[in-house]
């Protein structure tokens, strides 16, 4: 994945300002803990930092989408008698082609499973035979 470089500065002021102010807010939480003027109670506690983790967690998955975007590209085949196989996706739409694996899966014809059911039938049992 290419960089622009103008934008990447750009994050990267934007970003580092906004983690610092997280970063802080977390970090004047910390007295409360330690502070008589306080009380709280474990199940208190897990509430606030689960719900700030799912927030962070939030904010993660978003940023990751741009990364996942490569692997949605990359489909997948089945077919039958061999493993699923990873068929690359052009994105720039100059190529649509896409390789199918070659199956050897032996097969038997009609003739041949006609023959069977034949071959295998009680002609005492059975009077009418329908393929």
């Amino acid at each position: 994945m290419e960089v622009n470089e103008e934008k990447r500065v750009k994050f990267m002021e934007n970003a580092g300002k906004r983690v610092n102010k997280v970063m802080h807010d977390i970090q004047i939480l910390e007295p409360m803990a330690r502070s008589s003027v306080y009380d709280f109670t474990k199940g208190d506690v897990e509430e606030m930092f689960l719900a700030m983790q799912e927030s962070l967690n939030t904010a993660k998955a978003e940023f990751e989408k741009k990364f996942e975007e490569k692997t949605k590209a990359e489909r997948r085949l089945f077919s039958f008698g061999t493993n699923v196989v990873p068929v690359a996706e052009n994105n720039n739409n100059t190529s649509n082609s896409t390789q199918v694996p070659n199956n050897n899966v032996n097969v038997q014809n009609i003739e041949t499973v006609e023959e069977t059911v034949v071959a295998n039938a009680n002609v005492g049992d059975i009077t009418d035979i329908e393929l």
